[in-house]
This record gives C-alpha cells, structure tokens and sequence, in this order.
C-alpha cells in the first residue's frame, strides 16, 4: 500500500466536565481508562502496533481556547469539557473498521450513552493535516509506521 492513501485523523471521544478526583480529573497523573481503551481498539484491528497510534487526555482545545478568552481571570478549567484522543495514521479501510471498533469497545448505544465511560459521550473525527508546521508532532506516527514496514 502506498503511504499516500494514508492519513493522520484523530478520534475524539467527549466525556462533559472533568472528574473532580481520580483518573478523569486534570490533576490526575494516571491514564484515563478511556484512553486505554481507544489505544486497545487501535491493536485490535489489525494487531498490535500495526496503527500507529497516540492518546491524550484533556480539555477540549477549541472549548478551553474560548473559555480561556471570554472568562479571562474567572477562567476555571474544572467547568471545561474534557476528552479523551486517539490519534492514528491509516487507511479509510482501517479508519472505518477502527471507528466501528471504538464504539463497540465503548458500549456506545444509540443514545450517546457509553457502558465504558459510565455516562452519555460524544465522539468526533478531525482531519490533521502533516502540511502544517502546528502538526508537526504527528509526524511521530508516520515514522512509527515506516519502521513497523521495514
């Protein structure tokens, strides 16, 4: 397969306001279980390590961007909603299989509810584009993948 049918998406998955203790709290060192849940649905398509991927955890930037201009010095990040990331560089194949795996592996229902997440989540998908130089971390998933072809 040629490198250029691949591409770096990030899948989003939106959790509401953060925890105020625990794993889904932003003082919280630990890794949120839902970001290893995305990361092991990333393995589970075509096997470990074979998607390059990449979770993070935290305020959803276009949200927090906001938040920190309007509210100025009555910025509170505990009323931001948070989300957990996987970020993958894959085929449109393997995008729609992952995306079938993560609400599978979420419990997502119909209703937005996921059994994972113990509560009512969003998911999104954004395009990253490696042109731009404000992306240039996600380069670490191309190479990561050119090393596994080798």
């Amino acid at each position: 397969m040629d490198d250029d049918d691949r591409r770096v998406w990030q899948i989003a998955v939106g959790l509401g306001l953060p925890a105020a203790t625990g794993p889904g709290s932003l003082s919280s060192d630990e890794i949120h279980p839902i970001a290893l849940q995305l990361e092991e649905s990333a393995h589970r398509v075509r096997g470990l390590n074979r998607i390059p991927c990449y979770t993070e955890f935290g305020p959803v930037l276009e949200l927090d961007e906001f938040a920190h201009r309007f509210r100025g010095e009555e910025y509170d990040p505990a009323k931001v909603p948070v989300e957990c990331t996987l970020a993958v560089y894959v085929t449109d194949t393997e995008l729609d299989e992952l995306l079938r795996t993560v609400v599978a592996d979420l419990g997502i229902g119909d209703d937005g509810y996921s059994t994972s997440a113990g509560r009512e989540v969003t998911v999104g998908l954004r395009a990253i584009s490696l042109e731009s130089p404000d992306n240039s971390f996600y380069r670490q998933l191309v190479d990561q993948f050119n090393a596994v072809q080798r």
